[in-house]
């Protein structure tokens, strides 16, 4: 129906995502295109807004044209396509003072290993998101581990609550959970200039 254009494609999707929001009310929902736009007709990124606009929910579209994208990286796919939504850190220059002030500051060999290039008299604890799906659980776990270490997480992506997405920019330090988040890693870098801390191994439940 789609590739014959018998369909409205807003109005299709306008009627599935009522559907979903009478049975799931979800905080977001994740449209995920695994076929080009030029084969199926269908601007997604167009569409979203205006759906969001008429359920009153949050749509995140994720570009996941080929099978890589589609099937064994699609947590990245999903991650990269947040990151555009995520609010702007505003005044990190100003909040890392106070926080100088009020907390100590950790050193980034904590999670990386010690030829990392940053500059840790500029990180402070205050600035440090977390990327990467986990188990409510085990994210709670590592928060704790972290915390013992004097290292506080300010915020996760993706986060419990949509409407808790954390604020990303210059000065916020980023690291990956898992491995295979590369994409996600340079959206972070290129569109949110954040600061990447590559760590030498998984410190999700991999690890």
């Amino acid at each position: 129906g789609d590739i014959s254009a018998q369909l409205n494609d807003q109005k299709e999707l306008e009627r599935i995502c009522l559907r979903i929001k009478n049975d799931r009310n979800p905080s977001v929902i994740v449209w995920i295109g695994t076929c080009t736009t030029e084969i199926v007709k269908m601007d997604l990124e167009g569409i979203a807004p205006k759906v969001e606009k008429q359920i009153g929910i949050p749509i995140v579209v994720a570009r996941a044209n080929g099978l890589d994208y589609a099937f064994t990286q699609g947590e990245d796919t999903v991650l990269a396509a947040m990151v555009h939504r995520c609010p702007e850190y505003k005044d990190c220059n100003k909040n890392s003072k106070e926080q100088n002030k009020k907390s100590p500051k950790f050193e980034v060999q904590t999670l990386s290993n010690k030829e990392s290039s940053f500059d840790q008299n500029r990180l402070t604890r205050s600035n440090l998101v977390l990327f990467g799906s986990l188990p409510s659980s085990v994210a709670s776990q590592l928060s704790l581990e972290l915390k013992r270490q004097s290292i506080s997480v300010s915020g996760w992506l993706p986060s419990q609550k949509y409407s808790e997405l954390p604020g990303l920019g210059e000065n916020v330090y980023v690291c990956g959970v898992n491995p295979f988040l590369s994409r996600t890693a340079t959206t972070l870098m290129r569109r949110k200039r954040c600061q990447l801390i590559g760590a030498p191994f998984p410190i999700g439940p991999d690890g």
